[in-house]
């Protein structure tokens, strides 16, 4: 029987062979084929043949490694240290950067670990008065002056002067130092001045290594006692950061303080924190996921605080972002995970937590005189909110003694093109602060009948007549806006439940046969 033959269908591709080792065999083929013309495959192997042997041989250079006594010793010079990753761990605002490459924006958008969050939210606002906080000096001149001009044009290119004026920010007077501050607040870029400003404004930068400073932050900024970092707190400044300045710095580690003596210059590093005097603070305008509890750590380092700006502050709580938890119980129950929810101050009329915060910073900042809430309408009522015996509020008896000015503004400007809604939340400000002053009133009136010394705290809110000249057309919606201005100027919500009755605001809202329910402050 003849044997099978197969014919394979799959072949091994053939391989390039070096041109050096194909120069015969090409020679002795070329005259065979000298009148055939080349295929594609030939262009194709001859391109690959020429740019092999066109690639020239690399040469692989390893330098021998001594140890370092025979490098000596044969006076050769030490093998070069191996250059470090450039890898930038800190960014412009001295917080640490993670690991790995940046993360997409698509992650950070909507997160509140965005560093471009705060900017992006149109809910936040920004400082507009330079003088929002006391403590500055009063102006000579009425008029703009040069001082004026050049530190507004100082904060409007406040990157490039932090970078390129940082030896000699320091160097400037403290009232100037203070002005500037502000100045960047209001006309400054949205993030605020930053730490690193900050630094540069308060302290000198550090010196290369072996080099000593004979600058004591400490007597440099004795006669500095006004910070305003209003916009840039939870932005490019927190409150661990803010705890450095006003904190004593630790002794080195490898000094031993019982045997130090007064000639010793060895510790040149200065025992005095970089703002040893520190009585007036801004803290408004933050971001809207700024925390309670970290501010009533950094009220710790702070006690003789006399002015502090809480403007635009949000809700006092511990856990702000614990309003929908639940936890489950053993016997099955679900329980809040917070002590607030949704509903605790709408329909509740639940202020516990707020109240308890702020009894928590009134034991913190027992010397405070001035305190600033503008824009915290809807919290005010923590003020004066007082629950059971076993609920812990603002005694207003043992707290906050010296306190003499509450600033309690709306923090909104009418105009004539301004909604019925931001007359509502006007009229709303006005009230609260108007029922806030009675309250305090009738604590007044109780220590002086207990015998206890007795203080006059002016609330400062807003003056409502001059908006009286706004909408005096004859339309329905001018008349809505007008009546709901000047029903301000009867105390008929003033009664014996002040503390939580409705204020009714839209008397037409009851005449209108389309109208369904009537227009309170509350159900703006």
């Amino acid at each position: 029987m003849p044997k099978k033959r197969f014919t394979s269908q799959y072949s091994k591709p053939p391989s390039t062979v070096h041109p050096s080792l194909n120069s015969t065999a090409t020679s002795s083929s070329s005259s065979n084929h000298n009148d055939a013309q080349p295929t594609v495959n030939d262009l194709i192997s001859s391109l690959r043949r020429s740019s092999i042997s066109s690639k020239p041989a690399t040469a692989t250079v390893t330098t021998p490694t001594l140890p370092p006594q025979i490098l000596h010793l044969l006076s050769q010079p030490e093998t070069p240290i191996p250059r470090a990753r450039n890898r930038r761990r800190f960014d412009a605002n001295g917080r640490r950067i993670p690991p790995g490459p940046a993360p997409p924006r698509s992650w950070l958008e909507g997160s509140r670990y965005d560093p471009l969050a705060g900017r992006r939210s149109e809910e936040r606002r920004l400082p507009t008065d330079v003088r929002l906080l006391p403590g500055l000096p009063a102006e000579e001149r009425k008029g703009r002056s040069l001082q004026d001009a050049c530190l507004r044009e100082m904060a409007r290119q406040w990157e490039f002067v932090r970078e390129y004026e940082r030896n000699n920010l320091a160097d400037l007077p403290s009232g100037i130092r203070m002005k500037l501050l502000s100045y960047i607040a209001v006309y400054g870029p949205d993030e605020g001045v930053g730490f690193e400003g900050l630094k540069n404004i308060l302290v000198l930068p550090p010196l290369e290594v072996g080099q000593t400073s004979d600058f004591d932050p400490g007597e440099r900024n004795d006669k500095l006692f006004r910070v305003d970092v209003s916009g840039s707190i939870g932005t490019s400044i927190s409150f661990k950061q803010l705890i450095e300045l006003v904190q004593k710095p630790a002794p080195p580690a490898d000094v031993d303080l019982e045997e130090l003596s007064w000639d010793d210059t060895s510790m040149s590093q200065s025992l005095s924190p970089s703002i040893p005097n520190l009585t007036h603070l801004s803290l408004s305008h933050p971001v809207c996921s700024i925390s309670w509890p970290r501010l009533l750590a950094f009220a710790k380092h702070v006690p003789t605080l006399t002015h502090l700006s809480l403007a635009f502050w949000p809700v006092p709580s511990l856990t702000p972002n614990a309003k929908t938890a639940t936890i489950q119980s053993s016997h099955g129950h679900e329980i809040q995970y917070g002590r607030t929810n949704f509903y605790s101050h709408s329909l509740d009329n639940d202020f516990s937590e707020a109240a308890d915060v702020l009894r928590r910073l009134a034991d913190r900042l027992p010397g405070l005189e001035y305190l600033d809430v503008t824009g915290c309408t809807h919290w005010l009522r923590a003020l004066r909110w007082m629950g059971s015996s076993t609920e812990r509020y603002v005694d207003w008896s043992n707290q906050w003694t010296k306190l003499r000015v509450l600033k309690a503004h709306s923090g909104i400007e009418l105009t004539e093109e301004s909604e019925f809604c931001d007359v509502a939340r006007f009229a709303m400000a006005y009230r609260e602060a108007t029922i806030t002053e009675e309250m305090l009133r009738w604590w007044m009136r109780r220590n002086k009948i207990l015998g206890r010394p007795v203080s006059w705290i002016d609330i400062q809110k807003d003056d409502w007549e001059v908006y009286r000249n706004l909408w005096l057309g004859g339309g329905k919606e001018d008349e809505r806006k007008r009546n709901a201005l000047e029903s301000l100027g009867n105390k008929d919500f003033m009664g014996e439940n002040q503390w939580s009755r409705p204020f009714v605001l839209d008397p037409l809202a009851s005449q209108d046969d389309g109208a369904v329910e009537r227009m309170s402050v509350w159900d703006q």
